[in-house]
């Protein structure tokens, strides 16, 4: 009997896979799931902690497994008693197979251990979107494989950016308007290459809002007081030495709200570390 008339196959195709189901007898003997998505992460395995994007690939009544989008082939359990912060009798009542949902590492080593109900909704938001956003990136390193001579571009310029910045796709986004930060990484010729593709698939366009700070210490340790003040800025600030007491603050952002919020913050974080340090601090605008 040959396979053909033995075997009927399936295909089902979800977002990101696609599974090949053969049949008989309208029971599923075999299924192959596999990811077209090849987008790599710096890291082999996840830490105590991390906010994973999941899939949940097998729920029961009691469990479910769910594989890691971050860690291709990773799978990790989710019990019962970490599926939500409601009490459920029936995990297969809440839950779907094929559902995508953000998961916390609980526990590491042998068995991979996985939280839903410690994730609360902006942290599920903001992993959920980062990733989007790194998966977009697949083809950002393509085309910079193409123009860079790397033997691994993954290992030489991908994970540096992935490890330092959160993300490759926010390397690329930040390639114009933080410059610096990716000179401090790489060669002059990578990062040139960077904002060459960057600027061929993003929207780079900025809005810079610019202000000035006036920041004293009289303590005798003045001068590492003023550095772990000044360290209090978020992403997207820039600090630069004026002349003493005077430093320049610029916040960069895609929109201007987006600048100012980062300006306001910084500023207001400053201040604070500042006052709790015992230093003065004055702020105006450029």
């Amino acid at each position: 009997m040959s396979f053909s008339n033995t075997f009927k196959t399936s295909i089902e195709q979800s977002e990101n896979r696609i599974s090949l189901g053969l049949k008989e007898n309208s029971d599923c003997l075999l299924k192959i799931t596999f990811n077209p998505f090849s987008m790599k992460w710096y890291k082999d395995s996840p830490d105590e902690g991390d906010l994973v994007v999941v899939d949940l690939a097998e729920v029961n009544e009691n469990s479910a497994y769910a594989e890691l989008e971050q860690y291709d082939g990773m799978r990790g359990l989710i019990h019962i008693s970490e599926a939500s912060r409601s009490w459920i009798q029936d995990m297969t009542k809440k839950f779907s197979e094929g559902e995508k949902t953000v998961a916390q590492v609980i526990e590491t080593g042998d068995r991979l251990g996985l939280s839903l109900k410690r994730v609360n909704d902006k942290q599920k938001k903001d992993t959920m979107s980062e990733w989007n956003r790194e998966k977009k990136s697949e083809k950002f390193v393509d085309a910079l494989d193409k123009k860079l001579n790397t033997s691994n571009i993954y290992e030489e310029v991908v994970f540096p950016m992935q490890e330092e910045l959160g993300s490759s796709f926010r390397g690329f986004e930040i390639s114009i308007a933080e410059e610096n930060r990716l000179k401090e990484m790489f060669n002059d010729e990578i990062v040139e290459a960077i904002q060459e593709v960057a600027r061929e698939n993003i929207d780079l366009k900025q809005e810079k809002f610019e202000g000035e700070i006036k920041l004293e210490f009289y303590n005798g340790d003045g001068l590492e007081r003023l550095r772990e003040t000044l360290s209090e800025t978020g992403e997207g600030v820039e600090i630069k030495y004026l002349s003493a007491p005077k430093y320049s603050i610029e916040a960069w952002g895609r929109t201007q709200n987006l600048a100012k919020k980062r300006m306001d913050s910084a500023v207001q974080d400053i201040r604070d570390k500042a006052e709790e340090l015992g230093g003065t601090f004055e702020f105006s605008k450029a």
